[in-house]
């Protein structure tokens, strides 16, 4: 049964494996059956799909090298596009991370970073998105959503004629420590989402205008709406299955299958509404999950935070002028999605300047090399992440990595900062940051360019409605003061890192010059 829902109208080494050569050429094969070798054929204004899955760790796809059970929906588009092995979610939170793929800007750009807070949760009316972009450009937009933290409530509703979502708002929780939603009757499950995308594309079939859809996949996100018994006992038991241990790690290894099987009736259904040679998809998910593996190596099972396991996210393009069976090793970012189809849509870029790039001259072989990927949790003054109390070295995090190293910065905890040399440990397993000073004053001199930092506890501002976080918060009781620690926050050299000033600006500690960065203390 579908949910309550409320539809708007308005105007090099240690990278993940590829499939295996036999597999790719099988996949590859019955890809060019439907797409013709190498890919469709450019086309003037085609279709565009955006799929976001929710959670959805790149190495679960076997198309990614997944030892956890085939995923021939995703192998089959990957087979038929361009896959990048190496792409970085920019949050392991939903919203924020949404608005990133969605704008092409990071969080320190396009404002929304938390979930619940006074501010900070809602993107601006007034920022450019594919949405925007796409409808001021005469195609017919819509989306269809699988759960509340895409919905309207974050301002993702802007510039769409049809928009199939969630409708809710905060509540708190039984411990008092923080706010949520209610999960278990606001999302949806895979089959029910993939059900009104097909009645959908069959509907726009029909008519000659061009279309932008954006669907949201959300299953792998928590065992809250399993499939039925029989799917789950034909998922898990597969021989794929064999290496998982933990029960947890089994379901969520046959909630992503479940959902690829759904996907997989998807493409069958834009290929039976002859939509193939003329539409772009791409694929990509906002987050990724600890799980076993991440509670092993970095002390967290879940996300909302900036390891492998929450940013490594798969990123697919099949389509329009897209080479069929191209793999792309380099790290990219998932703000480059926007960006990308702008440019393979023909619109070109935004109007104003955007923190991700088109992915054209990588897709095309004319360009190589990795993109340096920004990442954040600004946990501290989310009123959602009662995770704090059992990590609270994760309340500030700064995530900025070249594709070789990878710095996790946390300015309240600075002592707790990790350093991953990625290059030679993918699955950063070793923290080295005591053995590379220089490396990590160079990360700190991007972060410190970026001016990332949140100092401050978001305020309150006159948010009103259906929409307004603040309003929601205050209903139910809540200050800043009530579930808000304190910051002493001051700024400091990345290199004289003794120093202890007042406001932003340069070093000048032996003509140093260095742009400071943010450092404190915290108190829960």
């Amino acid at each position: 049964m579908i949910q309550p829902t409320t539809t708007h109208r308005r105007s090099r080494g240690g990278r993940p494996l590829p499939l295996c050569r036999s597999a790719a050429l099988a996949l590859l094969a019955g890809a060019t059956a439907l797409s013709g070798c190498g890919g469709p054929e450019p086309v003037e204004r085609p279709n565009v799909i955006l799929i976001t899955l929710d959670t959805v760790r790149a190495d679960f796809l076997s198309c990614y090298g997944s030892t956890s059970g085939a995923t021939p929906g995703v192998d089959r588009l990957a087979a038929a596009g361009t896959v990048f092995e190496d792409a970085a979610s920019a949050s392991g939170l939903t919203p924020a991370s949404h608005a990133t793929i969605l704008t092409g800007k990071f969080q320190y750009n396009h404002g929304l970073r938390v979930l619940a807070a006074g501010s900070g949760f809602q993107l601006d009316p007034d920022q450019e998105t594919l949405t925007t972009a796409f409808k001021a450009a005469g195609y017919r937009t819509a989306a269809i959503h699988s759960a509340f933290p895409v919905s309207a409530f974050f301002g993702f509703d802007e510039g769409f004629d049809e928009f199939e979502s969630f409708d809710t708002t905060l509540k708190k929780k039984k411990d008092d420590t923080k706010v949520g939603w209610d999960v278990r009757s606001y999302q949806r499950r895979s089959d029910d989402t993939t059900r009104m995308a097909v009645e959908w594309l069959n509907e726009a079939s029909q008519g000659d205008q061009p279309f932008f859809l954006w669907l949201h996949y959300w299953d792998p996100h928590d065992p809250v709406k399993l499939p039925d018994e029989a799917d789950i006992e034909r998922l898990r038991y597969d021989p794929g299955t064999g290496e998982l241990q933990d029960e947890a790690t089994v379901t969520y290894a046959v909630e992503v299958r479940y959902q690829d099987g759904n996907l997989e009736t998807l493409f069958q259904a834009i290929d039976d509404a002859g939509l193939t040679d003329e539409t772009l998809v791409a694929l990509t998910a906002d987050h990724g999950q600890g799980l076993a593996d991440g509670m092993r190596k970095h002390r967290w099972g879940m996300h909302r935070m900036l390891y492998r396991e929450q940013t490594h996210v798969p990123f697919i393009l099949r389509g329009p002028g897209i080479p069929a069976g191209r793999r792309v090793p380099d790290q990219v970012r998932t703000a480059d999605m926007a960006p990308t189809l702008l440019d393979y849509a023909g619109l070109g870029d935004f109007s104003e300047p955007v923190d991700g790039t088109s992915l054209r001259p990588w897709i095309e072989g004319e360009k190589e090399g990795d993109l340096t990927a920004y990442g954040e949790q600004i946990n501290g003054y989310d009123h959602n992440a009662g995770m704090r109390k059992f990590r609270p070295d994760a309340a500030f995090l700064y995530m900025v990595s070249d594709g070789e190293w990878k710095l996790i910065y946390k300015p309240h905890m600075p002592g707790t900062s990790e350093l991953f040399h990625v290059g030679v440990d993918p699955l950063e397993e070793r923290n080295v940051i005591a053995d590379h000073p220089d490396v990590v004053v160079g990360l700190l001199a991007d972060l410190a360019e970026r001016n990332p930092w949140v100092t401050a506890p978001f305020p309150i501002q006159g948010a009103s409605g259906a929409s307004g976080s603040a309003d929601a918060l205050n209903a139910l009781g809540y200050s800043a003061a009530d579930v808000e620690g304190s910051g002493d926050w001051w700024w400091t050299c990345p290199v004289h890192t003794d120093q202890r000033l007042d406001r932003r600006g340069r070093c000048e500690v032996d003509g140093c010059g260095r742009i400071t960065i943010s450092m404190g203390r915290w108190t829960e």
